[in-house]
């Protein structure tokens, strides 16, 4: 995936059940992550969408079931661009789930779902798994 992070589909116009918007910047670990998560939910009722963390001020939150933020800690807080999207979107908080790389793995932000952790590759399996839980319990996710 790397840089090819794709924002060309328009979600809106599809007639899904579901939509789940992933907000990532290109990583290795975030990667493996959003493939993963594409893998779990391609025979499902789930529209995925992937965008780069530095396009986000023109997504609307408002098109999603379900959000998941997958960005680094940086100078002991979100990107810019990160900070920006969750604080225009906090009336969708409830939707939004947050995985925060760091050094030291223990960076978060506060009053959100989030999960954090150091970019170790082999541990991307296990936080897939986390975020799978947890965005099955926003979408309600039916598998076909």
């Amino acid at each position: 995936m790397g840089n090819d992070i794709n924002n060309s589909v328009n979600a809106e116009s599809f007639n899904v059940e579901q939509k789940l918007l992933i907000i990532t910047e290109p990583s290795p670990f975030k990667d493996l992550i959003v493939e993963g998560l594409k893998d779990y939910y391609k025979n499902s009722t789930v529209l995925i969408e992937v965008v780069n963390d530095k396009s986000i001020a023109v997504t609307d939150a408002a098109y999603f079931k379900a959000i998941l933020v997958l960005h680094r800690w940086e100078a002991n807080a979100p990107t810019r661009n990160i900070q920006s999207f969750l604080d225009k979107n906090e009336s969708f908080k409830n939707t939004i789930i947050i995985l925060t790389t760091s050094w030291n793995g223990l960076e978060k932000l506060e009053n959100v779902d989030a999960l954090t952790g150091a970019s170790v590759m082999n541990n991307a399996p296990i936080f897939t798994n986390k975020l799978i839980e947890r965005i099955d319990l926003i979408l309600e996710n039916k598998k076909l």
